[in-house]
């Protein structure tokens, strides 16, 4: 452990999105119980902010990074992990360009979607991580993505995995699946009613006209955003339009 050997003389700071910030905080406590963990979050974080140098671990969310920006770059850190790194997969996003500024001695990217778009987003990782690593992003799109997403080379595609393979470590399903326990399912339906109903019934009417109109203007092939969009709404009705 690095405070074990005297080398946690700053904290590490955990970003990641909210959703998971307690779960940080209950296995840091679980399994490094010397360790000193803090989460700032929520408006009585300027309070608690001074006493980050009195901890060994600082979890934040990404959502905090632009708006608390000088509090970060202030600050000096030994690590700084990225949960569900995917975040930055964007690099002229606030998040990804806070996390370009932070003065860490280590960097670390943890996600279970490096890349679900094209190149371009695993070299903004690489930027957060080891800046200068696949070159500028012009010269990483001239080098790699036009020639391996326009033109399908094989051999750029293997020179981009060999450079960036070593710094990667990728467990897969099969890796894993002896360590998880059996697969439980347990279906629940739940009837909408009310003004939750009533609401559902008023976006569904008003998506469908959206989406028909969509459809009779641009066809099926080009209105996919549109059906996505209809989808997305809907969903987010049944699970609790008061979220």
């Amino acid at each position: 452990m690095e405070k074990d050997a005297g080398r946690l003389t700053h904290p590490a700071l955990i970003i990641a999105p909210v959703s998971l910030m307690g779960n940080w905080l209950r296995e840091a406590q679980r399994f490094c119980p010397t360790l000193r963990a803090m989460v700032l979050h929520g408006k009585e974080r300027h309070d608690a902010a001074h006493a980050m140098a009195d901890h060994d671990v600082v979890i934040v969310p990404y959502s905090l990074l632009q708006r608390d920006k000088e509090r970060w770059l202030q600050a000096q850190w030994h690590l700084v992990v990225l949960d569900e790194a995917q975040n930055i997969k964007n690099a002229s996003t606030y998040a990804a360009q806070v996390v370009g500024q932070l003065r860490a001695r280590h960097r670390l990217c943890l996600s279970g979607t490096p890349m679900e778009n094209h190149l371009g987003e695993i070299w903004s990782l690489f930027h957060f991580l080891m800046p200068g690593f696949l070159g500028s992003q012009q010269r990483f799109k001239d080098l790699f993505r036009t020639p391996i997403e326009k033109h399908g080379d094989p051999e750029r595609l293997a020179q981009l995995r060999a450079r960036i393979t070593p710094f990667m470590l990728r467990r897969t399903k099969a890796l894993v699946a002896a360590e998880l326990p059996p697969k439980v399912e347990t279906i629940t339906r739940v009837e909408l009613s009310g003004k939750q109903a009533d609401l559902y019934e008023t976006i569904r009417l008003g998506m469908e006209k959206t989406v028909r109109e969509a459809l009779d203007a641009k066809g099926l092939a080009k209105s996919q955003i549109t059906i996505l969009d209809a989808l997305l709404k809907l969903r987010q009705v049944c699970c609790d339009p008061a979220c």
